[in-house]
């Protein structure tokens, strides 16, 4: 468990509707919580911090002393939580809790997370209580994740944005630096050392790493050619997809495409049996028992 957490209370999940406003609290407890609005709003008093939360957004709160939260009177507020008691935290990852945004947009990965929470109530067991607490912990994880990409984004230049965006959704064309420079409005120098600097590498670099990601993906996913799939990535020619996928996967597209990136299962790498169990008509237990990719039906 992260040191943000009171590893020995774990996390809760939960949800609400309020379907004229209302307010919850005063919590004097230490909490660390991630409330999600889906429809409404939402104003949130954290110690003596205050955020407003409006709809599909979410927001991360750490206090120490209090929690306080309105929802807008006069109209409908769905919202649910992940909650955990607040742990011991040094000052340096007190500090980088603070720094991080308080609300970002609600993404479909933060959402499917707290759902799943959700559906798994409020019993206690231990086998449930530590998948509890295991989805308490990825959530608040992504939370981290998506706020990072979020302020890496906001500090991004629009023309590296632009530029990134339109190699996302055009690798296949053929693209120069001096082509994406006019299209985003600046030098090719500049975009360049303004590219490396907010990506980590140059627009050509960026521009192959997705085609190999493509690629890797159609080889995987489908069964064309491995030179069809070179040129609807935008290679010119299967030699170059080759090495590309060779020195980004370790593979060459052929042993890529044969060992699909699964693992074997364990009843074809140890050559085990596999015994499923139903019920006959009359109410008397049918065993099928496979093997070498037969069933063999045995009543009992």
């Amino acid at each position: 468990m992260h040191p943000f957490i009171d590893s020995g209370r774990g996390f809760a999940f939960g949800e609400a509707i309020y379907p004229a406003g209302g307010v919850y609290g005063p919590l004097k407890d230490r909490y660390v919580t991630l409330l999600i609005i889906h429809e409404g709003k939402a104003r949130v008093f954290s110690d003596d911090s205050e955020t407003m939360l409006g709809p599909r957004s979410c927001g991360f709160f750490r206090n120490e002393h209090r929690l306080f939260i309105e929802y807008a009177e006069g109209r409908n507020t769905r919202v649910s939580w992940c909650e955990g008691y607040a742990g011991e935290v040094a000052e340096a990852i007190a500090m980088r809790l603070r720094s991080l945004p308080s609300r970002i947009a609600l993404s479909q990965r933060i959402e499917a997370l707290q759902r799943l929470g959700v559906e798994l109530g409020a019993g206690s067991s231990s086998n449930l209580n530590l998948l509890r607490n295991a989805l308490g912990e990825t959530i608040f994880l992504a939370y981290f994740h998506e706020a990072q990409m979020s302020e890496q984004e906001r500090l991004t230049p629009r023309s590296v944005l632009r530029a990134r965006f339109y190699m996302d959704e055009n690798y296949e064309k053929e693209i120069t630096v001096d082509r994406l420079a006019a299209l985003v409005g600046v030098t090719p120098q500049h975009l360049v050392s303004s590219f490396r600097k907010h990506v980590g590498v140059t627009p050509v670099r960026y521009l192959w790493q997705v085609r190999a990601a493509r690629g890797h993906f159609l080889l995987l996913q489908t069964g064309l050619p491995i030179s069809d799939i070179a040129y609807q990535c935008g290679y010119k020619n299967p030699f170059h997809f080759s090495r590309q996928i060779s020195e980004q996967f370790g593979m060459s597209p052929r042993q890529v495409r044969a060992n699909k990136g699964y693992r074997v299962a364990s009843d074809v790498a140890e050559g085990a049996g596999d015994t499923a169990y139903g019920m006959a008509l009359s109410g008397t237990k049918t065993i099928l028992q496979i093997a070498d990719g037969q069933s063999h039906e045995i009543q009992r």
